[in-house]
């Protein structure tokens, strides 16, 4: 058998067990585990009692009892083939003088006689617990303290390993503070005795089996050089290959997953990293149940990751990319470069190409854009068309407001509170948005106004496209597309010294429109491009987070220009054209504009600094206000209105 095979900590803990008194078990300690048969180089998995199983598979039997315990069934021995009655002969003299009753119940699980003893930790009413002289309840740190500074073992056998499971629960039995102090200082002068006359002599173990080390009181192990942790990590690359070796049953047809010349296979070992055994198995179980067939495992990934086998990137119709571009070009106007970088990342996502420079095992979305520009441009507009156009809803848009995420905690309202917070229960906005709609645009908007901290959080959800939330649970992001929006670059501090010397801060626009009245220039786009461009790649150097902006891609920064004149004069058709439309369906009134439509052009070009939202609030203050005043004042609600014009404002008539 090869060593380096063997997950580390059972390597560890095959070392130290005789050596320390005291071992605490921590991490992945619900999973199945690989049993190593050393003498014919097999390998099985444990599924029952799985760490006791592979626990026992570390001692050496003919020298060594093993003894379990658990708040649930109490004490039991495990992997014993004998009769009952020499089962006895392990644990009375365990118990001896704490109860004259009978201590070893008759269970059989598949064939196994498991000894059980219903001695709680809270001391719960029961014969096998209750000490008949002093008519008290006995703890089971005492009993284990008591066996701990023997000076031989309760049988023949040299030593004795007691193993705690679910250890992390022991203080939750409605044990008061002081009960369980006293628990927890039995167990640390149970692994402080010094055991054995002779240096050389193996010492009795207890194991702690805990989710993580916390759960126990720190003072317990730290500074303890009689305690050993030993962390429990999740199977690495060699035992999931070995796992899918020794597939049995009706899932024995995915053992050739393991092989390393079938390409499938390969993949599916490097998507699993950090994954459990157990949901690996049920991950095949999916496969086997849908009749899903090896060379197409990945569909049921696909199933266990997202809770759906269809992919609706597969189901885009074959000129999904013209009707995106008729889309966008409907909602946002004048952003012809910026909207041709979009089409062409969009169409490596629709075609599957996205990511494929990566390691096989990434999963990154399947698109990540950074729109930067001035306001009103059409950045989240751009969004909201992606999300109608590639998922047939504008409400598979999730968008988040980061002006919300200001504080430096703020980044628990996205992925969880920490256990023992309010709101650890509820889970995080993201990751919940993300679980219940996996395909989905994800509108992170205004980047720059959420705590630098927050960015952190985005590196792997860029680079592997996967979040652990607060609760433990995976979630992914490898089909999505992800969208950040910001004004960085349009504005900078202004060092003048009225707010210098006053240190007060102020900002001031890098680059303003000279003339609104006039078309930009070419040279004036180049230089908003450069000046944007440079601004993102900054604030990421500045804040430091030149990784994140790696993970991001130059290439993916889509620069959004200030809108034009003519841009803004179509905005205006559109905004007015809508308004009427809505007017004539919701009042069933007809309204004429033809003759104030140039008049509301020069207005809108005026404030095309201001992007589309400008433009639509010139149109609240120079034509909707005075339609509100004119019909308020009318004794009755017209059927038809001319607009005209008086002087630079707009007035009306009844037709």
């Amino acid at each position: 058998m090869n060593e380096n095979v063997i997950p580390k900590w059972q390597r560890e803990l095959k070392v130290f067990l005789g050596i320390k008194s005291g071992i605490v078990l921590e991490g992945n300690v619900y999973d199945d585990f690989p049993i190593f048969q050393y003498e014919n180089d097999k390998v099985s998995f444990s599924d029952v009692d799985n760490l006791d199983w592979t626990i026992l598979s570390l001692v050496n039997e003919e020298k060594t009892d093993v003894i379990f315990f658990d708040p649930v069934d109490g004490f039991y021995c495990i992997g014993h083939e004998s009769s009952l009655d020499e089962q006895r002969k392990i644990l009375t003299p365990f118990f001896n003088g704490y109860s004259t009753s009978e201590i070893v119940k008759d269970h059989t699980t598949e064939g196994n006689l498991i000894g059980t003893v219903y001695l709680m930790p809270n001391g719960n009413k029961s014969n096998f617990g209750k000490n008949p002289e002093s008519e008290k309840y006995i703890w089971v740190s005492e009993i284990l303290r008591r066996a701990m500074v023997q000076k031989k073992s309760f049988s023949n056998k040299e030593n004795v390993v007691f193993v705690l499971n679910f250890a992390s629960r022991l203080e939750a039995c409605n044990l008061s503070e002081a009960e369980a102090n006293t628990m927890f200082l039995n167990l640390m002068a149970a692994t402080t005795f010094l055991q054995g006359k002779e240096q050389s002599q193996a010492c009795n173990s207890i194991i702690m089996v805990v989710d993580k080390y916390n759960d126990i009181p720190a003072w317990l192990y730290l500074n303890n050089p009689n305690i050993r942790p030993i962390s429990i990590c999740v199977p690495d690359r060699k035992i999931r290959r070995i796992y899918l070796e020794n597939l049995h049953g009706g899932l024995e047809q995915f053992n050739i997953l393991s092989r390393e010349d079938f390409d499938p296979g390969k993949q599916f070992i490097a998507e699993t990293e950090g994954l459990q055994l157990q949901e690996i198995k049920q991950i095949l179980q999916l496969a086997y149940r849908k009749n899903i067939q090896p060379q197409d495992i990945n569909l049921a990934f696909r199933l266990y990751k997202y809770g759906v086998l269809d992919d609706p990137w597969e189901k885009l119709e074959n000129n999904i990319l013209t009707n995106i571009e008729k889309k966008l070009e409907e909602r946002v106007k004048g952003q012809e470069e910026a909207l041709c970088k979009v089409k062409t990342v969009i169409t490596r996502a629709v075609k599957g190409l996205s990511g494929l420079q990566h390691s096989g095992a990434s999963h990154k979305p399947k698109g990540i854009l950074f729109f930067a520009g001035p306001t009103g441009v059409g950045k989240t507009e751009t969004a909201k068309a992606l999300a109608e156009s590639l998922f047939g809803d504008e409400n598979a848009c999730i968008r988040f407001d980061m002006s919300e995420y200001r504080l430096e905690h703020s980044d628990q309202k996205l992925f969880g509170a920490p256990p023992g917070y309010v709101g650890y229960e509820g889970g995080g906005q993201l990751t919940n948005a993300i679980k219940n709609r996996p395909f989905s645009v994800i509108l992170f908007d205004e980047i720059e106004k959420a705590s630098p901290t927050i960015l952190d959080k985005f590196l792997q959800i860029l680079e592997d496209g996967r979040m652990t939330d607060n609760q433990g649970n995976t979630v992914y992001f490898g089909e999505s597309v992800i969208i950040f929006t910001s004004n960085i670059g349009l504005t900078k501090e202004d060092d003048s010294p009225q707010y210098a010397l006053r240190r007060i801060p102020h900002r001031v626009p890098t680059i303003e429109i000279e003339n609104p009245e006039i078309e930009d220039s070419q040279e004036f786009r180049n230089k908003v491009t450069t000046m944007l461009t440079e601004g993102v790649k900054s604030y990421f150097i500045d804040n430091g987070r030149p990784e994140l902006l790696n993970r991001l891609g130059e290439d993916n920064i889509v620069v959004f220009q200030f809108i034009n004149k003519h841009d803004a004069e179509k905005i205006c058709d559109s905004k007015l054209k809508k308004i009427c439309k809505s007017i004539k369906e919701e009042k069933n009134i007809n309204i004429i504009y033809d003759d104030v439509v140039s008049l509301l052009h020069k207005k809108a070009v005026l404030e095309r600094k201001n992007g589309g939202r400008g433009v639509g609030n010139m149109l609240e203050r120079e034509f909707l206000n005075p339609l509100a005043v004119y019909i308020c004042a009318l004794p009755e609600m017209p059927s038809d209105l001319r607009c005209c014009l008086s002087g630079s404002s707009i007035s009306f008539e009844v037709v």
